[in-house]
């Protein structure tokens, strides 16, 4: 890797789970068209594993009863970008929305979600939304390869159990459209397949 892209690597970022409502979230949902998040209470369950809301969902259902909701988290990195997240969250017996399952980034007491059915049948892997806000062209360059992974999963979803079968090819034509070096992007796909593609 390039010294400029160590660099990068290195640089301090702020990232937050979006909890309120703000200017800036208006200006997205705007952009994109989309409509008003619901707040959701934050509660991640014991047993609850990070980066699996689906499964999370399902085997709190199996004991407890209720629903699953799928749809958007909003993810803000501070002067980069904000994006959709895909998500299941937990409607309890009683209608009442929960957020189940533990994030690396928490907010303090609830999310911000707007439910979307279309998330449900891809599991999370839907391709979601995003608004890049840095001038720098090598941020630009890994943020537009995020979107570009999103939308790679969400297109070779095989559907729940089984395998994705992604050519590599694909991911090096994505990485060269937007300008990432090869190299970085080979260690954002295997980020992504040690964190099951979120």
């Amino acid at each position: 890797m390039t010294a400029e892209w160590e660099a990068i690597r290195k640089m301090p970022v702020e990232m937050r789970t979006l909890e309120k409502r703000s200017k800036l979230l208006l200006d997205f949902l705007r952009e994109h068209g989309l409509g008003e998040p619901k707040s959701v209470e934050y509660s991640p369950l014991v047993g609850c594993i990070q980066n699996y809301c689906f499964k999370n969902v399902d085997v709190q259902i199996a004991k407890a009863g209720g629903s699953l909701e799928s749809g958007w988290v909003f993810r803000e990195t501070r002067d980069v970008s904000l994006h959709t997240i895909a998500h299941a969250i937990w409607i309890t017996p009683q209608g009442r929305r929960m957020d189940i399952t533990p994030w690396a980034l928490p907010p303090e007491r609830r999310i911000l979600f707007l439910p979307d059915p279309k998330v449900a049948p891809k599991r999370g892997y839907a391709a979601g939304y995003r608004t890049i806000y840095s001038t720098d062209p090598r941020i630009r360059a890994a943020e537009l390869y995020e979107h570009e992974l999103d939308r790679i999963y969400d297109e070779f979803y095989p559907g729940l159990g089984g395998e994705f079968i992604i050519p590599n090819s694909r991911f090096w034509e994505a990485a060269e459209r937007v300008g990432l070096p090869l190299d970085v992007a080979r260690e954002v796909v295997e980020y992504r397949r040690l964190t099951g593609g979120h």
